[in-house]
């Protein structure tokens, strides 16, 4: 993970070419320190040109307003017909998605992004 300065916020990036996605790992405190960070993992995301992407928050200790700002920035660059999703948000973050609107716009996921990836088959892995 990269650990971004000035902030309490982490972030791992981790491309998976055969299934055309990626999976964003979000750890720590994803606060207003750490928007211009999560504003550069939108662009690297985008670089990478996924067909789906997929946002594990299971470590997030706390998330603010800049959370759904930086879901938001993701939302606003990929195509309308990609979704992103939003893996093992706790109770905090789930409110967050919902009093911001974003949980409408967001395929929310108890699994971790890892096993969301599809199998070659078309099935998928659990």
């Amino acid at each position: 993970m990269t650990q971004y300065p000035l902030s309490d916020c982490a972030v791992a990036v981790l491309a998976v070419p055969q299934f055309r996605q990626v999976n964003v790992y979000v750890a720590g405190d994803v606060d207003a320190d750490a928007a211009q960070a999560l504003s550069g993992v939108v662009v690297r995301v985008l670089a990478l040109s996924p067909e789906r992407v997929f946002v594990d928050l299971a470590e997030v200790a706390f998330a603010g307003a800049a959370l759904s700002n930086f879901l938001a920035g993701l939302v606003g660059v990929l195509p309308r017909a990609m979704s992103v999703t939003v893996c093992r948000p706790r109770p905090m973050h789930q409110w967050i998605l919902e009093v911001t609107g974003m949980a409408r716009v967001l395929v929310i996921s108890a699994l971790p992004a890892g096993l969301s990836a599809p199998v070659e088959d078309g099935a998928h892995a659990l």
